[in-house]
């Protein structure tokens, strides 16, 4: 067995503990670290990129890493709140077999209106959501035959922000006859 620190987050009934195994030094005991006491959960979670899905134009990718050596099934996930009481919850999946890569993929046309912020979580843990792109193009859809869009949110600083919302058609066709 290795004696590198190996942190696993275990369900534990109604909350989750972090538990790492590692060894001292120099005496090169095996250790169990209960509750985070050595070895924080956080620094195990990052995000490196916001951006269109590719081949899918209303779906925002997030893709980053998450290194602890085990969590329970559906424990990571982006959820997302609109300040308004509406929340929106999307799993987490591998990106690749091994390394701790993953990818959340947010169909915005699911979202009602509102402008969304959103963390990271996995099970108790959370990291915000980094800034979505500045010049990340809207995405436009239609539901119920009218279109939509959803874009990075004005005036949202340094943390993720999307506004999805109906286009007002008069102020759309307003635009286009003003020379």
């Amino acid at each position: 067995m290795s004696g590198a620190a190996a942190t696993h987050i275990v369900d534990s009934g109604d909350q989750a503990r972090a538990v790492t195994l590692y060894t001292t030094n120099p005496h090169g005991n095996f250790t169990l670290d209960i509750g985070e006491r050595k070895h924080e959960v956080l620094p195990h979670l990052s995000l490196r990129s916001v951006r269109w899905a590719p081949g899918s134009s209303t779906e925002l990718e997030l893709a980053g890493r998450c290194t602890p050596a085990a969590f329970p099934d559906g424990a990571l996930a982006v959820h997302l709140e609109d300040g308004r009481g509406e929340t929106a919850v999307f799993p987490a999946r591998a990106a690749s077999r091994s390394g701790g890569d993953f990818v959340v993929r947010v169909p915005v046309t699911e979202l009602p209106a509102g402008r969304w912020t959103g963390q990271l979580r996995l099970n108790t843990w959370s990291l915000d959501l980094p800034p979505i792109p500045g010049n990340l193009a809207p995405a436009k859809w239609r539901r119920h035959g009218l279109p939509w869009f959803a874009k990075p949110a004005p005036g949202r600083g340094q943390e993720f922000a999307l506004q999805v919302a109906r286009i007002d058609l008069v102020r759309a066709v307003t635009r286009r006859l003003k020379p």
